[in-house]
């Protein structure tokens, strides 16, 4: 496994999940075995993902909304679609959940 590779994975998805958090929210990070490798899973509490959007979220430059926009200062829209490059990279494999108004789930699984 090339730990700097899954650290910058990580970092862009917690890094995501805390921007997209209220102060007084909540995100979690677990990683536990599995049979068929590791499965990490970064959980918040923040505004969620538009059901339309979830599709799209790992496609690069995209944002789901006008309010995430660049001139926002919210990043280039490239953090899932690395996180994802490298996950695949090692194997593995992606995915996410999201109810608006409820937070975000994204979990992967590298053998």
């Amino acid at each position: 496994m090339d730990t700097q590779a899954i650290g910058r994975a990580l970092n862009n998805l917690i890094g995501n999940a805390l921007r997209h958090t209220p102060d007084q929210g909540r995100v979690s990070v677990w990683a536990h075995r599995t049979g068929k490798g590791i499965e990490v899973t970064i959980s918040d509490t923040g505004e969620g993902i538009r059901e339309e959007d979830l599709p799209h979220v790992f496609e690069s430059f995209y944002r789901g909304d006008a309010a995430r926009s660049r001139s926002r200062g919210t990043g280039a829209g490239l953090g899932l679609a690395i996180a994802r490059g490298i996950v695949q990279a090692h194997g593995g494999e992606i995915r996410v959940e999201s109810k608006p108004g409820r937070g975000t789930l994204f979990t992967f699984n590298i053998p």
